[in-house]
């Protein structure tokens, strides 16, 4: 199935809005500098709500909310074209923030997040704004497909995102630290066929209502000292990821009667230039899982040969050093190239979870491919779910069982305690 494709808009600093049923008006907006005091109480206050679902950190949760920090914030969500970051207000006041992440243009897809002030927590003002961004997100940006991966102890998002009709597609395992160790996340997503005539936002907004919005002037400048914080911050990324780029500037290696030569200009454009979708056993997502995977080495493969033959590549589309994971893929140029194939993607799980430190790989299949299931199989990765409406080069619409490996393959007992939870209303 081919679905149309829409010009995405310039990245730019919009501003959303509605008014809530309950006569509130909620705007999305970009975040200001001048925005810190505010995030800072509200996040202090609310950390026993708010950390054990957020990303981990070597740093205090005090030390995460300096103003150095919130600069930092600010300035990648300017300045990086793969996230969109807004600040919610409810009448003219700081609330929380709903972010885009890993925004991809090829696959028409991206990941969202949103955190709220407990003062306006239990009503339906996140699910308005989350349902702008949405709307946005579709119609604007030319999206198709929207992803929220929550925590399987999040019983509150998980029943938020029941009633604003997302779907549950898979349990991902130990998907991403949060609060100090790695969780099972879901993973819920929302396709644009599922979204009605008149949009989300109606379902939770007062058309009926005047939207009046007060002008008001802001200063955008940055001042010396925000630039000064910006560089570090870039520098200082660089330098935390450093021992990781270098661990991926390996020699070729010799597999048993194979030989890998690294291919370190491997992106998913230039690989899939070169194979075809036909080609692929394990495909990939094709999208960054954090918004610091630019950072984090993009892809990284190698090209497997036999006897000056070449067989096919086996890589990484994307690795992400900062989660510490990875997503597979494997391009064959036969089927009697599979078995090498086999050989070399489980030599190349094995560096990943030995000498990268990666915490987990996963990889998607074709779920009509009983011949790469059997071949994720057999590279011991485990079927989590499978991911609907999923875009590919040529437009077409496809449906990717998930599969994957963690480095600590033993059971966990979280993994499964939300799939039978039963929905209910705020």
């Amino acid at each position: 199935m081919s679905i149309p494709r829409t010009h995405p808009e310039k990245h730019g600093s919009a501003e959303l809005a509605a008014v809530a049923r309950s006569g509130e008006v909620v705007r999305l907006r970009p975040p200001r500098f001048s925005d810190h005091r505010e995030w800072r109480r509200i996040r202090l206050r609310d950390r026993a709500i708010i950390e054990p679902f957020w990303a981990t950190s070597p740093l205090s949760w005090e030390a995460r909310h300096t103003q150095d920090e919130w600069v930092q914030e600010c300035l990648h969500l300017r300045s990086c074209r793969r996230s969109r970051g807004f600040v919610i207000e409810v009448d003219g006041r700081f609330a929380g923030q709903v972010n885009l992440f890993g925004i991809d243009h090829v696959s028409r897809s991206a990941e969202l997040g949103i955190w709220m002030d407990s003062a306006v927590g239990g009503r339906v003002i996140g699910h308005l704004a989350i349902s702008i961004l949405m709307d946005h997100a579709f119609t604007a940006l030319g999206l198709y497909r929207l992803t929220a991966p929550i925590c399987v102890d999040n019983l509150p998002a998980a029943r938020g995102a029941d009633r604003l009709g997302f779907v549950r597609e898979a349990t991902m395992k130990k998907s991403f630290a949060a609060g100090g160790r790695r969780k099972n996340h879901i993973l819920f997503a929302m396709t644009a066929d599922r979204v009605p005539g008149e949009g989300l936002t109606a379902q939770w907004s007062d058309p009926s209502v005047p939207l009046v919005l007060p002008v008001c002037s802001v200063d955008r400048r940055i001042s010396p000292r925000s630039l000064a914080i910006g560089c570090r911050y870039v520098l200082g990324t660089a330098k935390r990821l450093a021992p990781g780029r270098a661990a991926l500037q390996a020699a070729p290696a010799h597999v048993g009667g194979l030989i890998l030569r690294p291919v370190h200009a491997l992106s998913p454009p230039l690989l899939r230039r070169h194979c075809g979708e036909e080609d692929a056993v394990l495909e990939g997502m094709w999208q960054p899982s954090s918004p610091l995977a630019g950072w984090s080495g993009h892809a990284f493969g190698y090209r497997v040969e036999k006897d000056g033959r070449h067989l096919g590549t086996v890589g990484f589309e994307p690795i992400d050093l900062v989660r510490h994971d990875a997503t597979l893929r494997v391009d064959a140029t036969g089927d009697d190239s599979h078995r090498a194939l086999l050989q070399a993607a489980g030599w190349l799980l094995d560096r990943a979870f030995g000498v990268l430190n990666i915490e987990r790989v996963q990889t998607g299949v074709d779920s009509c491919n009983a011949v790469a299931a059997g071949f994720a199989k057999a590279l011991g990765l485990t079927l989590e779910g499978r991911m609907r409406g999923i875009t590919t080069r040529d437009e077409r619409l496809r449906d990717l069982d998930l599969w994957a490996k963690v480095a600590d393959g033993s059971a966990d007992s979280e993994t499964h305690r939300l799939d039978h939870a039963t929905p209910a209303g705020e």
